[in-house]
């Protein structure tokens, strides 16, 4: 049974730390070697701060792939789509491995990272540190209660993690946004305004009735439905980050079924024929957009 790092799928914690590397050595052989260990240095931290709930993962650039395992590659694993439209974009900036820790504790990220930082040594350039945390009750930054039709329980593993590869079984689809926000943009308009972009009540998170409605909502065009009303299988992990310079939004969504976030992606982005498309992406913007693969841990130990 292959098994999926622990960051892929885990409950929401307090606290994050998102790394950019690139690899600045030749020797694929080495790094696949380093990669190999980075989920057991996760778990001996995790037993060393058992109360901090630590969970991580280690994701590989769809650009770098080939040079790191150039003998196979998942299917389905391709560049972040392009979804320009009007003045909708999504700028790539793919870094060759995408390290993620979470914890309850900003310490333990920061020792953890710290760890996992010396292991991998002067093999990697650390492009750039995103530190993320839970807001409020898990709420986005604008205020909203924060993918509130995520799965659930044993759901989580179900959509986030490929079952029908034998290869890849046990890893996962990841695609990361980095949204900047404009809050003080955001915050002049009306609590109602507010909640007819995001299609749900601000303090309940209920969905607001269509009938009530008079433009598309942001809830119609991110359901996790695809035309057909079949849903589609992808598992969102996001995290506010930010100063009081500039703040926004770590977005990743997590899938056994890439094409399925490609779709979801699309309906957001591309206009559909009445024109319409996400109104909330008229109030944040994507700076960053990049696609990877986090192997299971099996893969990662056998190659």
């Amino acid at each position: 049974m292959n098994n999926a790092q622990t960051g892929i799928y885990a409950e929401p914690n307090l606290h994050g730390i998102t790394l950019l590397l690139n690899v600045m050595t030749d020797d694929a052989d080495y790094m696949r070697r380093k990669l190999a260990r980075v989920p057991k240095l996760i778990d001996d931290l995790d037993l060393r701060f058992s109360e901090s709930m630590l969970n991580g993962f280690i994701a590989v650039g769809s650009d770098y792939w080939d040079v790191l395992y150039p003998d196979v590659r998942p299917l389905q694993l391709a560049s972040f789509p392009d979804l320009s439209d009007g003045d909708r974009h999504t700028p790539r900036e793919s870094a060759d491995l995408l390290l993620c820790i979470r914890s309850d504790r900003f310490d333990v990220n920061f020792q953890a990272a710290r760890t996992l930082m010396e292991w991998l040594g002067h093999d990697v350039e650390l492009v750039e540190q995103s530190n993320t945390f839970r807001f409020m009750d898990g709420r986005d930054l604008l205020g909203f209660i924060d993918a509130p039709d995520n799965p659930r329980g044993m759901r989580r593993r179900e959509v986030a993690v490929v079952s029908d590869d034998a290869i890849f079984k046990g890893g996962s689809y990841v695609f990361t946004q980095k949204f900047r926000y404009d809050l003080r943009r955001w915050e002049q308009l009306s609590t109602e305004i507010q909640e007819h972009v995001m299609g749900r009540k601000k303090v309940t998170g209920e969905r607001i009735s269509e009938a009530v409605l008079s433009m598309v909502t942001h809830t119609q065009k991110a359901r996790l439905l695809d035309v057909n009303e079949q849903p589609l299988e992808l598992l969102r992990q996001n995290m506010p980050w930010g100063d009081l310079r500039e703040q926004g939004q770590l977005a990743m969504y997590f899938s056994g079924k890439p094409q399925h976030v490609v779709q979801w992606l699309k309906n957001r982005y591309i206009a559909d024929e009445q024109g319409d498309y996400d109104p909330l992406l008229d109030y944040i913007e994507a700076t960053a957009n990049a696609a990877y693969f986090a192997p299971s841990i099996e893969f990662l130990k056998n190659r």
